[in-house]
């Protein structure tokens, strides 16, 4: 007995230690480049543009299969209302475990390099100004919610050439117990809301 609880504790040691490996979010974007939207963890990689299009594609093809097969059916008032409050209990859910989520990714890295051309140099001027607004308040805005490092950015105009660039890049990363904490945390929330609508409903 005393040998298998050595090896359970041995197994659930290993199992958190996999969990604290973080895993980590890479997205890349360069004027005349495809995008990078990658996700690594341990020896597994995933890209998400390439997953994303062919979960669209899936879903298309899924979608327009059903509606030859079953005719639409209108939804009662009564179903639609319940769905209407499942819906409301799972979004007031969300909130505790997705603020845990985004207090708790960590942006490493945020790089941004643009180039403001316009062919007219007043034109530039403007829409040099113009991305400096738009770009430091978004990080003033975003500063203030998420956990990122002190980030690379450059914005200079260039009254030469016609057009402008972006050099974009993002790296983050978030430990898996984060986020089944964060799950946890929601579904708790949404069943007890759940329940207690119901009450409030059969009263």
């Amino acid at each position: 007995m005393a040998i298998v609880g050595y090896v359970l504790l041995g197994i659930l040691a290993a199992v958190l230690l996999l969990l604290c490996v973080p895993v980590r979010l890479i997205l890349r974007y360069c004027t005349g480049k495809a995008p990078v939207g990658v996700l690594r963890w341990l020896f597994f990689q995933v890209d998400l543009l390439k997953a994303a299009e062919r979960k669209t594609a899936d879903t298309e093809t899924r979608a327009k299969k059903a509606e030859k097969l079953q005719p639409k059916k209108e939804k009662k008032p009564l179903e639609f209302s319940r769905t209407l409050g499942i819906a409301a209990d799972l979004l007031s859910s969300l909130k505790g475990g997705a603020g845990m989520i985004v207090r708790r990714f960590r942006i490493y890295r945020l790089r941004l390099s643009m180039i403001v051309a316009g062919g007219d140099a007043a034109e530039t001027a403007v829409d040099y100004g113009k991305c400096n607004a738009a770009v430091y308040s978004a990080y003033a805005l975003a500063k203030n919610f998420l956990n990122l490092k002190n980030p690379e950015i450059e914005i200079r105009p260039d009254f030469v050439s016609e057009k402008g660039s972006v050099d974009f890049e993002m790296r983050g990363r978030l430990m898996p117990i984060i986020v089944l904490a964060a799950a946890a945390r929601i579904f708790a929330a949404f069943l007890v809301k759940t329940i207690h609508r119901k009450k409030l409903q059969q009263e």
